[in-house]
């Protein structure tokens, strides 16, 4: 059984710790579209620092730096309907779909207001996903999925293989034969499925009876699923085959986070899994505030806490200060290097990014 420490590694190092980020809007990368490698490990994404080397990481001691580092921006969006939002993805506050309670999809206007796109409500719908940046999916119960090449304009049924509940969906670039590809994974009960031509076919998985159980999230590097029971495998061949990872836990995780190669696992109780840097065992860590999700905000997490605020994640990293979002906040989006979506009760929406709190020197190596 593989060791989860060794795949799921939550703090990322601060290269440049008050590096102001890019310009970017809507066509930032993600972690929907991160590289990965055919050989037997994930290849970290081109021009990104490499994981395996220590940064600095700036704290209260730093130089210049005796408070939080970054700011987040929090800008405040709305929805032309009170609704419940259960699942967004966005590339920026003018580039999303947030998916309702009864399974209805909203799209930003150019002022930013969400509006209903003209599709029949599927309460079957759970989870909502960006393909790239005009193409999106849903997935759900029954293995119900849809895609849309257009921005969300129009959406055609797609055939997964599969009629089990469907939890989530994520895409991620590969490299098969020297070739750049998109690759899909959708994971649920008892099932993961995978695309390799960007989402329009599907074929489901043959999964070893010990990696097998109800998934609840998954994410694309590294590539990783999650679910019940302290449930995790993992793939290095864009999810031809999982191996079962031993999470040291037996609570249920139900959201799974990446930033560059590393990644951070939320529980059922809101824990949240992680890997200190150079420490060989994996462990759950109590926050002061139940976590709700995870998400990239730039090259730092960022974590959504059961009170509305969203905050620097780990918590004594002094990354950003948990900033109001909303009480009614309850899911956020992947994230990206610009910002990351927040939604929740009574049409709660909001759009956040990262900005340097003040210049700060970065301590010497």
């Amino acid at each position: 059984m593989t060791s989860l420490r060794s795949l799921l590694l939550v703090l990322p190092t601060l290269a440049l710790a008050c590096s102001k980020p890019d310009a970017d809007t809507d066509g930032a990368s993600s972690s929907s579209t991160s590289s990965s490698s055919s050989s037997s490990t994930s290849s970290p994404t081109t021009g990104l620092p490499d994981p395996t080397e220590e940064s600095p990481t700036v704290t209260e001691g730093t130089p210049g730096c005796e408070d939080f580092v970054y700011l987040l921006d929090v800008t405040p969006l709305k929805a032309d309907e009170a609704v419940e939002f259960v699942s967004v993805a966005a590339l920026g506050p003018k580039t999303a779909l947030a998916l309702t309670a009864d399974g209805r999809l909203f799209r930003p206007d150019d002022g930013g207001v969400f509006h209903p796109l003209a599709l029949p409500a599927d309460p079957a719908l759970k989870r909502v996903e960006r393909i790239d940046l005009d193409r999106w999916m849903v997935v759900g119960d029954g293995g119900v999925a849809h895609r849309s090449d257009d921005g969300g304009d129009t959406w055609v049924p797609v055939d997964l293989g599969t009629e089990a509940a469907l939890r989530d969906v994520v895409f991620f670039n590969f490299i098969v034969d020297g070739e750049l590809s998109l690759h899909g994974v959708a994971v649920g009960d008892g099932v993961i499925v995978r695309s390799a031509d960007a989402g329009a076919t599907w074929q489901p998985v043959a999964l070893d009876p010990a990696a097998t159980g109800s998934f609840r999230a998954v994410t694309g590097s590294p590539l990783v699923a999650v679910g019940d029971g302290g449930l995790a495998v993992h793939s290095v061949d864009a999810g031809l085959t999982w191996a079962r990872v031993d999470t040291g836990t037996t609570e249920d995780l139900v959201r799974i986070a990446e930033v560059y190669d590393e990644a951070a696992v939320v529980t059922a109780t809101g824990k949240v899994l992680h890997q200190a840097a150079k420490e060989v065992s994996f462990y759950p860590d109590d926050p002061a505030i139940p976590v709700l999700g995870l998400a990239r905000v730039y090259d730092i997490f960022t974590a959504l806490y059961d009170d509305g605020t969203l905050g620097g994640w780990p918590e004594s990293s002094m990354l950003a200060e948990p900033t109001p979002v909303g009480a009614g906040a309850r899911v956020v989006s992947r994230g990206s290097t610009v910002g990351a979506l927040i939604a929740g009760e009574d049409g709660l929406l909001a759009f956040v990014t990262l900005t340097p709190k003040e210049t700060c020197e970065s301590p010497e190596i």
